[in-house]
């Protein structure tokens, strides 16, 4: 299967560099731009003019000309951090490329903003906007194929689900790209996160998933979508009184970089140690299962990471 996924890949991206329509006249000079204070702000810098449809409270080219908003591009980064230590983790541990897929759009969610917020042009709001779905959509494949093993009489409904994921992915890819939908993309990528932890909470109440590092991670996931989701807010309701004469700007949206990266990363440690389980339970599904005898979480820097090292090393010790 792992050719499907590089089609998958491919497909994407190669759609969004040919559907992205920055080139385009019609987005040299947007006239609906989005911001948050009483004025635009007008500094001019390497990437101006700006041609994306939102600007968000920080100010523009304050730190050097080469970045537009300095606090949220760097705090991007985080994200292609935690997704690199999950990808070399990953890799070290041979985990199933699906994970490894994830922690890769992880990666270029991360990526995106970056770009995004450093440049505030149309391309760079798609790199940021459309690989925010398309991780979203791998997540889902993730959650509703956590029980899933490749049988033969599963097959067909591992390829049909594939199959959808980039038929979806290249329609919303289309849809998108015509004219930045600011207020749809934000519903249709919220209701994505909601499907996602509904069935997140379901899977928990599976009797194989039903331990306390589980709910540890999930109720973590959950609740730090409440700090994100209030920087969030804040940021945009409180721009004209941060951004004034005398008034302080703590760049809440940088704030809600750094939470929403250690909230994705807790996430997908959550689905990696459920997904462990559940192989597991396969396996041994004719003894008496205890969950906590087969999963491991260890902590590093105050971020979990699911511990493999156990079943590496005795797949090293039935090698030699």
């Amino acid at each position: 299967m792992y050719w499907l996924f590089k089609i998958l890949l491919n497909l994407i991206f190669l759609s969004m560099i040919i559907e992205c329509r920055s080139i385009l006249k019609s987005h040299e000079n947007p006239s609906n731009v989005k911001h948050f204070e009483s004025t635009i702000d007008k500094t001019v810098g390497y990437w101006s003019p700006s041609t994306s449809s939102i600007d968000w409270c920080e100010r523009n080219y304050v730190f050097t000309k080469y970045i537009a908003e300095f606090w949220n591009c760097i705090s991007s980064l985080l994200m292609c951090l935690l997704g690199g230590i999950l990808i070399i983790r990953g890799l070290y541990y041979n985990i199933e490329k699906r994970f490894l897929l994830m922690n890769f759009s992880f990666g270029c969610v991360g990526f995106g903003s970056a770009y995004f917020h450093g440049t505030l042009t149309y391309f760079g709001q798609m790199t940021d906007e459309l690989p925010m779905v398309y991780s979203m959509i791998i997540w889902w494949f993730i959650l509703f194929q956590m029980n899933k093993f490749k049988l033969n009489n599963q097959i067909i409904s591992f390829d049909i689900l594939i199959i959808l994921g980039i038929f979806y992915s290249l329609l919303w890819t289309y849809i998108h790209t015509l004219k930045t939908f600011i207020l749809i993309f934000q519903i249709h990528f919220t209701l994505m996160v909601l499907g996602g932890i509904i069935k997140l909470i379901y899977l928990y109440k599976q009797k194989q998933y039903h331990i306390n590092s589980i709910m540890y991670l999930i109720i973590a996931y959950v609740g730090l979508l409440i700090p994100a989701i209030i920087s969030w807010i804040i940021d945009q309701q409180l721009c004209q009184k941060m951004n004034s004469k005398n008034g302080f700007n703590p760049q809440f949206h940088a704030w809600w970089h750094v939470i929403c990266a250690i909230d994705c990363h807790i996430g997908i440690v959550c689905a990696e140690a459920m997904r462990v389980l559940s192989i597991k339970h396969l396996k041994y599904s004719k003894q008496l299962f205890k969950p906590q005898d087969h999963l491991h979480i260890v902590f590093h820097f105050g971020l979990p990471f699911v511990d493999y090292s156990k079943d590496k090393q005795i797949n090293i010790t039935k090698n030699q």
